[in-house]
């Protein structure tokens, strides 16, 4: 569980995760450099181990928080976001789940903790509308798909290890997407679920909105366009590329009556056209 602040819906997934009818998991809380100390009631679960590192994003700190959960012997890896809420039932029909199909990734359907029947994110298949558009079908069967996100999403430690984990030139944003293709061109296979226990409720982005709705999107406006020069060629990227034009104007119009700075604009297109897109996943070497 990687977090950055926002600490008040840490608690409240801790205090879900307390509740769950299996206790059979340990949970990493991976803390990404957050400006506020964590609090004391966090080291009250016993089933916590609190992790730091310098300020990273969310690809860095989540493999961070992989290699040492994966030191511990584990065999699958359960990412999940901490502003997130789910029934009693949700450990023990991912370990049942874990069982059935020990080798492929697999992901939830996920919710509006606002709106709990207006799915946020389902995940589906790569097409050039994934840069811009949330996948929101409501499967009512286990599905193969493409992509998936990274809020929650249960991954075996062997295929982790075999696609190298997030690529974190992404920094936040996007890393799941390409992880989710690069484990495609693995051959791994990767599932939407559909068990009513494994219904999640989204607070969505409450850890990078209270620091402005603009500061999100200069990170997602690098993180697509890398993104669209690492897994798109051809027509395919040309057509990416000239649709985040009217894409951004049309972020724009949504965040009005915020403008967002010129620079930091600027440095964030710039970011994402200049990176380096090409060879394997970019991983640091961090000691959590």
């Amino acid at each position: 569980m990687p977090v950055f602040g926002n600490w008040g819906d840490t608690l409240d997934c801790l205090q879900t995760l307390a509740g769950q009818t299996s206790q059979d998991f340990q949970l990493f809380l991976a803390d990404d450099g957050s400006p506020e100390s964590p609090p004391d009631a966090i080291l009250d679960y016993p089933f916590v181990t609190y992790l730091r590192k310098p300020h990273g994003g969310f690809a860095s700190t989540c493999n961070a928080a992989v290699d040492v959960a994966a030191d511990t012997g584990c065999t699958h890896l359960l990412l999940l976001n901490n502003d997130t809420f789910f029934g009693p039932g949700f450990i023990e029909t991912w370990l049942a789940k874990a069982n059935a199909f020990p080798q492929a990734i697999m992901g939830p359907l996920i919710f509006y903790f606002d709106h709990p029947t207006v799915v946020w994110y389902s995940g589906g298949p790569r097409s050039v509308a994934v840069p811009f558009f949330r996948l929101r079908r409501q499967f009512t069967v286990q599905t193969a798909v493409d992509i998936l996100t990274g809020c929650v999403l249960l991954v075996p430690v062997q295929a982790w290890n075999r696609i190298n984990g997030f690529d974190e030139r992404y920094v936040t944003y996007y890393e799941d997407f390409d992880f989710l293709l690069r484990a495609r061109d693995a051959g791994v296979p990767a599932y939407l679920v559909v068990e009513p226990e494994l219904r999640v409720l989204h607070k969505v982005s409450r850890s990078a909105l209270h620091r402005g709705r603009w500061n999100r999107d200069y990170r997602m406006i690098a993180s697509r366009l890398l993104f669209i020069r690492r897994r798109y060629s051809g027509v395919e990227r040309v057509v990416c590329l000239c649709a985040s034009i009217p894409h951004l104007a049309l972020v724009a119009l949504t965040n009005l009556p915020d403008l967002p700075n010129p620079r930091l604009l600027w440095n964030a297109i710039r970011t994402g056209l200049a990176s380096n897109a090409g060879g394997e996943p970019v991983r640091a070497s961090c000691d959590a």
